[in-house]
């Protein structure tokens, strides 16, 4: 299968095209398809491993993967978004063979001392995340898989946030409104100019964005504090369900069909409690899937709560896309003591 030499050789020429102004065609496939391509028996070795690192799953409260993967046909790979190589310097198989022969000699060096994931963007289409697994043998990649899963999952996620927070922040950013927070309130997020400022309380220490299309909202909740400790998974829902009384029109935290998810995270150099879970009405019989995060600002000696929830009975299978963008949003989060308003 000579084939396949020239077909992974061709992002040489591909180079060579969009230095000459031909540019690069617009990717194939979804932003949660991951294309793989592999050996069948390498595949087979590593397939259980790979979809435990990609395939993980939120119930919103359908099931959604994070990604999927897709055993690519290795004749018709470019133009997909997501590309994931899968090879080892033994295998005496054409298309591993080719995978090894596309990486420089240097890049093989550092696979023979111990080295195994290299990463490339724009490879062969616009906005394109390739990435390479090669090790020495076919026991060595199943360990580093294995070891490193979630730093190989971080290289597609990293990826698509940075995509995605650029979608976000494309058109005009809301910057009055933000120095209007960190003026008021010393703390801002950056506000896309499709998200509205519905509700605001000082009295309260609430602040709530609304989006429509779906239905979704995003608030900052805050109270002073001088112990981390209370912070837990019982306080957490409990502040949540005070607030949600008040300003989501009497719904609440709802662990009747599945129980609230928590997770210890770094939320921006702070330790934070992650929440995941499902809120319900039961005057207006609605409900859905919302995310939070909960955490101590020892500066401002402040416990700050981000919510972010979403209503979209319709949506079977992309709520947590909207999570997931929301989520970018919360991660633009800083107090005034990390930025001034004249500084935005």
């Amino acid at each position: 299968m000579k084939a396949l030499r020239i077909i992974l050789s061709l992002a040489v020429i591909a180079g060579v095209f969009y230095l000459l102004g031909c540019g690069k065609p617009v990717p194939l496939g979804g932003d949660y398809e991951i294309h793989v391509l592999a050996d069948s028996t390498i595949w087979k070795s590593a397939e259980s491993i790979l979809r435990t690192t990609f395939e993980r799953t939120e119930y919103n409260p359908q099931p959604e993967k994070w990604y999927t993967l897709v055993k690519q046909d290795p004749h018709n790979y470019k133009r997909y978004k997501n590309l994931l190589f899968l090879s080892t310097l033994d295998s005496q198989d054409e298309l591993s063979q080719a995978i090894n022969n596309s990486l420089s000699p240097q890049a093989l060096e550092k696979v023979k001392q111990g080295e195994f994931m290299f990463a490339s963007t724009d490879a062969y289409a616009q906005n394109q995340k390739v990435l390479y697994l090669i090790a020495p043998d076919l026991q060595t990649l199943k360990q580093k898989l294995a070891e490193n899963s979630n730093e190989i999952f971080e290289q597609f996620e990293s990826y698509w946030q940075d995509f995605h927070k650029k979608i976000l922040y494309s058109m005009k950013e809301q910057k009055d409104v933000e120095k209007h927070l960190l003026q008021t309130y010393g703390w801002m997020v950056r506000l896309p100019v499709d998200y509205r400022m519905v509700v605001q309380s000082a009295r309260d220490r609430f602040v709530m964005f609304h989006r429509k299309l779906p239905l979704r909202w995003i608030s900052v909740f805050w109270e002073e504090a001088t112990d981390p400790s209370v912070i837990t998974k019982e306080y957490c829902v409990e502040k949540r369900n005070q607030w949600a009384k008040s300003f989501y029109e009497k719904e609440h935290v709802d662990e009747k069909f599945q129980p609230v998810v928590t997770e210890e995270v770094n939320f921006l150099e702070r330790r934070a409690l992650l929440l995941k879970g499902l809120w319900s009405n039961d005057e207006k019989v609605a409900g859905g899937p919302f995310w939070m995060y909960c955490f101590f600002d020892e500066k401002t000696e402040r416990i700050y709560f981000i919510d972010m929830h979403i209503f979209a009975p319709d949506l079977k299978r992309s709520k947590m896309h909207y999570l997931r963008q929301m989520n970018i949003i919360a991660h633009t989060f800083k107090t005034n003591l990390e930025i001034k308003p004249e500084d935005l």
